[in-house]
């Protein structure tokens, strides 16, 4: 199910917005030698869209040269599109992309989600968003590779090291889709193209055709349209809640330090059979919170981790609505902050959130329309939240003692410490 955020987020209360983004000055145009090689030669070609989705049963063996230049036009019944491949940045994607297209695999299929403000997202055999060439491989992601301008090519993808043959083409600046989506291309000539495109989503309205792609043409060369991109830094070393030991080694850091001190999420440590109780001591008093760890592994353990480790200790309440719900969480009460990277809980469930619900704060909705919640900001519901926002909001836990206290606090008071109990 796909869910209209912005929505929810009036109806829950969207306590901080997005930042916004500059965009980066128009590239110009250069010359290329490009010469243009042969698309739609291979096997898929000659089958019906639809016969193909799981014809291949392996990812394709690297047959691009990472350090040439690849061009992708893809032709529409509405224009052309011209992407420029970032083969030295995303080699394994672009060679995936580049075979797709050569085997004939993208022809006469369509851009079956396309969401207005978003994105237009293409690649599928079957036009309903389920389909793909019947193999995944893992993501690519480089220091640098971020949502902030229109016209970026990326995978679309269920979740991490899934990529298939899906792609999708952006609007505007998404940066809630940063580090969950490979980046591997950027439009160089028909960004007007993308605005012509129908409007439609197969989960409201499966019935309205898509604008058809009629195929993709590769072309290779030695020179770039695009100005020539930076070396690469050195990749960041995965620096997930996990590494750390010792005894609550982040407590006593400010909150200045604490702010997105990690970036990635945590490894899997608990164990979603047995039962966790978390009390968070606030200055008012302390708020027990009974955890869903069977229902929702993702979410109890980040969360059980980032206290373990003394991150919740004396950081702020960072908002407060009365009546409705308190804010923690960003620990320097900068509501754009929390631990340094997204993760994807779990939503929808089992039952209608209650007063006293515990839920990250969800930031966005991805391009598959997965949630994509904050690591560490915490909605506390002081009155029962809309039904309707089960399923976009991932209500881990509940306060089964201390619910007196949640109406008490204000921006003055403080988490003193979070801990856990495993039973």
């Amino acid at each position: 199910m796909r869910i209209a955020i912005g929505l929810l987020l009036s109806l829950f209360v969207s306590i901080a917005v997005m930042a916004a983004c500059t965009l980066p000055g128009t590239p110009q145009a250069g010359e290329s030698n490009a010469e243009q090689l042969p698309a739609s030669s291979g096997a898929a070609a000659q089958l019906e869209p639809a016969e193909r989705n799981n014809m291949y049963s392996a990812a394709p063996e690297m047959t691009i040269d990472p350090s040439r230049y690849y061009y992708a036009t893809i032709k529409t019944e509405r224009g052309d599109i011209k992407v420029q491949l970032f083969a030295d940045r995303s080699p394994m994607t672009v060679n995936n992309f580049v075979f797709l297209a050569r085997e004939g695999f993208y022809d006469n299929t369509t851009f079956h989600r396309v969401i207005d403000g978003f994105m237009a997202q293409g690649g599928d055999p079957t036009g309903t968003g389920m389909g793909g060439p019947g193999y995944t491989f893992a993501d690519e992601f480089w220091p640098g590779a971020t949502f902030d301008r229109p016209g970026l090519l990326a995978m679309a993808n269920a979740g991490p090291g899934t990529n298939g043959s899906q792609f999708f083409i952006t609007f505007e600046p998404t940066p809630w889709l940063n580090g969950n989506h490979t980046i591997f291309g950027e439009v160089i000539e028909g960004q007007e193209v993308l605005d012509l495109l129908t409007r439609r989503d197969p989960a409201t309205n499966p019935t309205e055709p898509g604008d058809r792609i009629y195929t993709i043409l590769i072309e290779e060369s030695d020179s770039s349209i695009l100005p020539t991109p930076t070396p690469l830094p050195p990749t960041p070393t995965p620096f997930p809640p996990t590494s750390l030991s010792g005894d609550r080694p982040l407590a006593d850091l400010s909150g200045e330090e604490k702010a997105n001190y990690f970036n990635t999420a945590p490894a899997m440590v608990i164990d979603p059979a047995k039962t966790y109780t978390a009390t968070i001591r606030t200055s008012q008093g302390n708020l027990v919170v009974a955890l869903r760890s069977q229902e929702a592994p993702v979410a109890v353990n980040n969360f059980v981790v980032l206290a373990n480790l003394g991150f919740y200790d004396k950081t702020p309440v960072n908002d407060v609505n009365p009546d409705l719900l308190v804010v923690i969480g960003a620990p320097d009460n900068d509501p754009f902050n929390d631990a340094g990277y997204v993760i994807r809980p779990e939503v929808g469930l089992s039952g209608a959130p209650a007063a006293g619900a515990v839920a990250y704060r969800t930031l966005s909705q991805d391009v598959d329309g997965a949630i994509v919640a904050s690591s560490s900001q915490l909605f506390l519901a002081i009155a029962p939240p809309p039904p309707d926002v089960n399923d976009a909001y991932s209500f881990f836990g509940q306060i089964v003692e201390g619910l007196e206290i949640l109406a008490t606090l204000t921006v003055s008071d403080t988490v003193e410490s979070v801990t856990i109990v495993e039973e």
